[in-house]
């Protein structure tokens, strides 16, 4: 933690609203030409700039990315807000709707494509850096202008070039929805829970936050900012400031009336609703290793304390930062004669921010790595603010520091332009979905997938018109009349159906057109004898 920070024993310091408002802001020029400066600016801008250029540069990949656009194109088309479906008619209880709501008017703006479903979880990253660097900036009040500013750009180097990060920020997927009402709320506490700001955005921003966080994910925002907060106010003894400060009552009805009437309606829709989400996701998921009550996939069990690895990826490159930020901050404190006092009240709530659902989901089994998403925000602005001042007065840190964020973003840049259209591409029936259209145009013929379940990219892409048929023989039956068939399968059934083919009385000619790590897309047909 930076020096200045640290209080004496108790905690105790300046009156917090005693320092509110007191500094503008520094300007954005003088902050362009501060030495260093420059570097971070511009590593920003690059950084946001490709994201957002690349949003709609490859196609969507199963399973998870393809099903949520799967379910806001059914939404789309079904004019159905209550109820998300993975196909018309079939509810999704696993999440909320809010990612769905936001990618479905994206795609009712902006046409039904893949730029338009990864919009809203750019503009969710970008809500998060903003708080970021208002979090950041108030955390360093009474410090020189500029190193509060360095601080706050430094914050959003941190949280661009981390993986996660930058992944999230163009994939459809819940998380960045959850990562921005986490982080607000925990932003809105800070400033006026911690700091007395009386600002509407903050005060009453806290209970939006908490009521969208309701529908993005649903209650496990308490366990990002909730938890922490009562955490905090035990630790600082703050319970009657903590009340006195903030419209509980007021905001607890507003963040009420943002989300209740959506949960009742959907349990008026399809009944049992509640139960599953909330004791199922939000309990068992947790509590029982490979829980065996996921209608929607497979449960994971990771080993205890798999959260701390994947917090190491997801931060990418930058990771090596926090290490370094962590064994500095303790040589420093066991050092003989250190000067160092105790953390002050608002450096607790970032570590609180930071290590409360880390430690919680080390006792968990059943998680993945998108888990830590919501805590990249609080933990960016710790070690920035750790970092700030050491890079101005060392230049081994300056470089260190500096060349660390190049290489992550340099490796970012990469592996967006290079890795990830071939990677996607592997696992995605964009390309199969293609091929069927281009060809259909000579031999008309239905789509159809060897299976219980067309993967979701197969469904989207073909706009739901593939029909999912579990036994070969009644597959084949689409051959009946003038049409042929295109069959999408397990590559590993290839062989399968060309013995099924060639075995029948009048038997049928099987080309592959396509395939890629998950299907193979075959066109099943009769060399024109039914013509």
């Amino acid at each position: 933690m930076h020096p200045d920070s640290l209080n004496t024993a108790n905690g105790a310091g300046a009156t917090p609203s005693a320092t509110v408002g007191r500094e503008p802001a520094v300007p954005a020029d003088r902050l362009w030409r501060a030495p260093g400066s420059r570097t971070l600016l511009a590593l920003i801008g690059s950084i946001l700039v490709i994201r957002l250029l690349t949003l709609g540069a490859y196609p969507l990949m199963d399973t998870s990315e393809a099903r949520y656009g799967e379910i806001a194109r059914v939404m789309l088309t079904t004019g159905n807000l209550v109820t998300p479906q993975e196909v018309p008619g079939t509810p999704f209880w696993a999440k909320p709707p809010l990612y769905s709501w936001l990618s479905a008017a994206s795609m009712r703006a902006l046409g039904v494509n893949e730029f338009a479903l990864r919009l809203p979880s750019f503009l969710c990253a970008l809500g998060v850096l903003a708080l970021c660097y208002c979090w950041s900036d108030s955390l360093a009040l009474g410090r020189p202008r500029l190193e509060r500013a360095r601080a706050a750009a430094l914050t959003l180097a941190l949280l661009s070039t981390s993986l996660l990060f930058f992944v999230s920020a163009g994939a459809v997927m819940t998380d960045p929805g959850l990562a921005l009402c986490s982080t607000w709320m925990l932003a809105a506490f800070h400033h006026a829970g911690i700091r007395a700001s009386r600002a509407p955005i903050w005060r009453y921003g806290f209970f939006v936050a908490a009521g969208l966080g309701m529908l993005a994910k649903g209650p496990v925002i308490l366990l990002y900012a909730g938890v922490p907060i009562a955490l905090w106010t035990l630790w600082q003894r703050r319970v009657a400031s903590v009340w006195t400060a903030m419209p509980w009552v007021v905001g607890t009805v507003l963040a009420g009336l943002i989300c209740v009437p959506w949960y009742l309606l959907a349990e008026q829709r399809t009944p049992g609703f509640l139960r599953y989400f909330l004791l199922g996701e939000h309990v068992m998921r947790f509590l029982k290793p490979g829980w065996g009550g996921d209608l929607y996939g497979t449960a994971h069990a990771e080993p205890l304390g798999m959260i701390w690895l994947y917090l190491a990826g997801a931060m990418g490159a930058s990771a090596w930062l926090v290490v370094a930020a962590v064994l500095s901050s303790a040589r420093n404190r066991l050092r003989p004669g250190s000067d160092a006092g105790a953390i002050d009240p608002e450096h607790r709530f970032l570590l609180l921010a930071t290590l409360t659902p880390l430690v919680f989901f080390s006792f968990a089994g059943n998680i993945i790595w998108t888990y830590v998403l919501p805590v990249l925000g609080p933990l960016a602005v710790l070690v920035a603010d750790f970092f700030a001042p050491r890079i101005e007065r060392a230049a081994h840190w300056r470089y260190a520091v500096y060349g660390t964020l190049g290489v992550a973003g340099t490796l970012l840049a990469l592996a967006v332009v290079t890795w990830a259209p071939r990677h996607v591409a592997k696992h995605s029936s964009a390309s199969l979905v293609a091929q069927w259209r281009l060809q259909e145009r000579m031999a008309p013929g239905a789509l159809v997938y060897l299976g219980r379940k067309a993967p979701a990219s197969l469904r989207f892409y073909s706009r739901g018109s593939v029909r999912a048929v579990p036994e070969l023989a009644v597959a084949l039956q689409e051959l009946a009349g003038e049409h042929d068939l295109y069959l999408a399968l397990a590559p590993v059934r290839t062989d399968e159906v060309q013995r099924f083919a060639a075995a029948l009385p009048s038997p049928l000619i099987v080309q592959q057109l396509g395939a890629n790590s998950d299907l193979a897309l075959l066109w099943v047909h009769d060399g024109g004898r039914g013509r």
